[in-house]
């Protein structure tokens, strides 16, 4: 409890004005003649202690008004949240990312958050300085202001389809406010508590406190497109039908979703899927050149992730060269490329990739073209291939180590190599590492499958840990290894289903096209072509860019195309983020374990003004206090009131009393007043 204006308690001195009236307050006496004498003292007994009665309420009465009075003047307030507080740097972090797009009960959940943080800034004051801080769109400015920016910026904030990382954007909120002269600081979080948008706190280097307001959703139920991909992973052939591979994921109790397939704007296949499984539709055939599109699964509250767009460019068959000497089971793979028109074999000069069976040829990779590299049967030759490659600016070299009865254990090719056994391989070493000591004869390899491998180029790797296959690009090219020959002896691979499929995706790894799967997660950036002027928006607006720098705006998901003038150079998808897909609410415990130093977690909007600026003054009791003062004003009154008619009615009967003779033993008359405790 406090004084906001603590000297006019020196009023309170005041209070001795009744008490010293009450205490030298005498009414004059007079003399009467009573011929009974008992009666009277039985009277004046009775009398005296109404007076005292009425004399002591109304001295309880004039003191708790003067009291009060003061108490007023002095303007008294409790300790707290709700009132009046002195100057703070406050930070409001919004969480505006793509969960909070939800619809409920025909109000985005956004609007709610926004409300609640309008209440903020409508208990600060002018002395204030606020920050508005977006979760979902970190790259937005967060400029200091008073209540009228603020309140701009909240009306500024609009939803986005990014995920929004809440432990980072307090971390930015704190650092703000920690930078302000202010006596004090204060973050305001308003979220809808998405579990995925809290991640690993980091201990603040100063305790500024936080209250947060989560709004979470009544249910937590809901459906996305996880990804999408045609042609098995490799780029469509033109004139050729494709499959389209769609994924739906989420939780409900509806068990399937109802999907299509819309290109260049027209539905071309649907079907229904359960959920949690995916699902191939026809596409195609189609023409050489873009192909743009989407995938819509039936929508529900949160429709954001119910699209998954893509873009890729059917291509004509690859040229392929063969250089160096090809086994039968190879030359027969390639044949079979050729005559489905997946292929065209011919020249190393025209050619897109070429197929190199122990370094043969690399000197005369372009920088264009694709190295497809697979070891001689020889290891005698090894030397000279890792020497070719070391030639051809490939970062890896084969070592002679073997090992037996190796089985496949992850793989990133969207083909079934799981049954493949490996009889041998050249153990894959990147040179860019530690070179490894040399190999045991207990047939292990050279330096054990601990030895340092880049793990991004690892497409298959083996059940002791050893990349069978990488694929990569350096600056003088992309490239794909092979760690075994292409032999009976050395694996099943080329009498098993899987070499003609990972042979052509081999072949077009690098390939221009794509198979539709790549696409930009909202939130993150991408470089369009050097030569564009802008980039247009999937809602249409044009944002000017510089060629040579990454594009940011990429706050909703739908196709962006870079132009240059009138041209348009591309088309980019971009799609949610697969984590804002799960609407699983965090609890009390996760909140404060990736928020530290978070005072309260509020749910009711009604009382969150009752819940900021703890460091300030609470409520001014003005109103109850100022009802009481009146209330004992009129009690007084009424009380002085009756004391003062009864004093009347109390001297009308004195005048009716007649004198009469004193006692005759001659003692004095009784002199008897209206205060006969001061009689004497």
């Amino acid at each position: 409890m406090g004084f906001l204006n603590p000297l006019f308690l020196v009023a309170g001195a005041a209070v001795l004005v009744p008490i010293i009236l009450h205490l030298f307050y005498r009414q004059e006496s007079k003399t009467f003649t009573f011929p009974a004498i008992r009666y009277l003292l039985k009277t004046e007994r009775d009398h005296a202690r109404q007076i005292r009665t009425q004399q002591l309420l109304l001295l309880l009465l004039r003191t708790a008004i003067v009291v009060i009075a003061v108490v007023l003047g002095a303007r008294m307030h409790f300790p707290g949240a709700g009132g009046s507080h002195d100057p703070t740097a406050l930070a409001l972090v919004i969480d505006n990312s793509m969960s909070t797009t939800i619809i409920e009960d025909g109000r985005r959940r956004l609007d709610t958050l926004k409300a609640v943080a309008r209440q903020s800034v409508a208990g600060a004051s002018h002395d204030d300085v606020i920050w508005v801080v977006r979760a979902g769109t970190p790259w937005d400015p967060a400029v200091p202001g008073g209540t009228a920016q603020a309140l701009d910026a909240i009306e500024g904030t609009h939803p986005a389809h990014t995920r929004g990382d809440l432990t980072r954007a307090v971390e930015r909120a704190r650092a703000l406010v920690g930078q302000s002269d202010l006596p004090n600081r204060e973050v305001h979080v308003f979220t809808d508590l998405q579990a995925s948008a809290f991640s690993e706190a980091v201990p603040p280097a100063e305790n500024i406190p936080v209250v947060l307001f989560g709004a979470s959703a009544r249910a937590s139920e809901n459906r996305g497109i996880a990804s999408i991909s045609f042609g098995g992973g490799l780029p469509p052939l033109a004139g050729r039908r494709t499959e389209a591979a769609i994924a739906v994921i989420g939780s409900g109790t509806a068990d399937t979703a109802g999907i299509r397939l819309y290109i260049d704007g027209q539905v071309r296949a649907a079907a229904t899927v359960p959920v949690g499984a995916t699902v191939l539709l026809p596409a195609g055939p189609f023409p050489a050149g873009r192909v743009d599109g989407y995938a819509e699964i039936d929508p529900d509250p949160l429709t954001a992730d119910d699209r998954r767009y893509f873009s890729f460019t059917v291509r004509e068959p690859t040229p392929v060269a063969v250089l160096g000497q090809a086994s039968f089971f190879l030359e027969e793979a390639l044949a079979v490329l050729e005559e489905n028109d997946r292929i065209v074999l011919g020249g190393p000069g025209r050619a897109a990739t070429l197929v190199s069976i122990g370094g043969e040829g690399l000197e005369r990779r372009g920088l264009t073209q694709t190295a497809f590299v697979a070891p001689h049967p020889d290891p005698a030759q090894l030397p000279a291939l890792n020497r070719r490659l070391a030639e051809a600016g490939i970062p890896f070299r084969y070592e002679p180590g073997r090992v037996g009865g190796a089985r496949v254990a992850a793989s990133d090719l969207p083909i079934d190599v799981g049954d493949l056994e490996i009889r041998r391989f050249f153990p894959l070493v990147s040179t860019e590492a530690p070179p490894r000591a040399g190999g045991g004869g207990d047939g292990i390899p050279a330096g054990g499958a601990d030895a340092p491998v880049p793990s991004a180029g690892a497409v298959i790797t083996l059940s002791n840990g050893e990349p069978w296959l990488l694929a990569g690009s350096s600056a003088a090219g992309p490239y794909v290894l092979l760690a075994s020959p292409f032999d009976r002896e050395s694996t099943s691979l080329p009498v098993s289903a899987a070499m003609i499929p990972l042979l052509e995706w081999a072949i077009d790894r690098w390939s221009e096209g794509g198979d539709g799967s790549a696409s930009v997660t909202a939130g993150s950036n991408f470089r369009p072509p050097p030569v564009t002027t802008a980039v247009q928006g999937p809602e249409g607006t044009e944002h000017a860019v510089d060629g040579d720098q990454p594009f940011l705006a990429t706050t909703l998901v739908g196709l962006y195309q870079p132009v240059a003038g009138d041209s348009v150079l591309d088309a980019v998808p971009v799609n949610a983020p697969p984590a804002e897909t799960d609407l699983t609410p965090a609890s009390a415990a996760e909140v404060r374990q990736a928020i530290p130093g978070t005072l309260d977690i509020v749910d009711d909007a009604a009382s969150w003004s009752s819940h900021i600026f703890r460091s300030g003054r609470g409520p001014e009791p003005w109103r109850p206090l100022a009802a009481l003062l009146l209330a004992l004003l009129v009690l007084e009154t009424v009380v002085a009131a009756a004391r003062g008619l009864r004093s009347r009615a109390s001297g009308g009967e004195d005048r009716l009393v007649r004198d009469r003779p004193g006692p005759r033993d001659g003692t004095r008359p009784r002199r008897v007043g209206s205060n006969p405790a001061a009689s004497v």
